[in-house]
C-alpha cells in the first residue's frame, strides 16, 4: 500500500486534519453535569451573600466545599487561576 493511500485511510477514519477535535470530547456529559451543579449552587450562594445572609467567609469556604464535592473541569481551573 502506497503512502498516499496510507493517508486517504487515516484521513477517511480521522477527518480533523488540523488536530482541532479530541479524540474524547473534552466536556462530556458527566463533566457537564458536574459543572452544571457547580455553578449552581455557586449562583446560589453568591445570591446569598447579596443578601447578606452569609459571609464571604462562609462562601469562601463553601465555595472549596463545592470544588472538592463536585470536582468541575472549568470550575476547578477558573479556582487556580485566582
Amino acid at each position: 500500500m502506497t503512502e498516499t493511500k496510507k493517508n486517504q485511510i487515516h484521513e477517511m477514519h480521522n477527518p480533523d486534519p488540523h488536530g482541532i477535535i479530541a479524540e474524547n470530547p473534552p466536556l462530556n456529559e458527566n463533566l457537564f453535569v458536574r459543572e452544571l451543579g457547580y455553578q449552581a449552587c455557586l449562583a446560589i450562594t453568591e445570591g446569598l451573600v447579596r443578601l447578606g445572609l452569609v459571609t464571604d467567609g462562609e462562601a469562601h469556604k463553601a465555595k472549596d466545599l463545592l470544588l472538592t464535592q463536585y470536582r468541575p473541569p472549568i470550575g476547578t481551573l477558573l479556582a487556580e487561576a485566582g
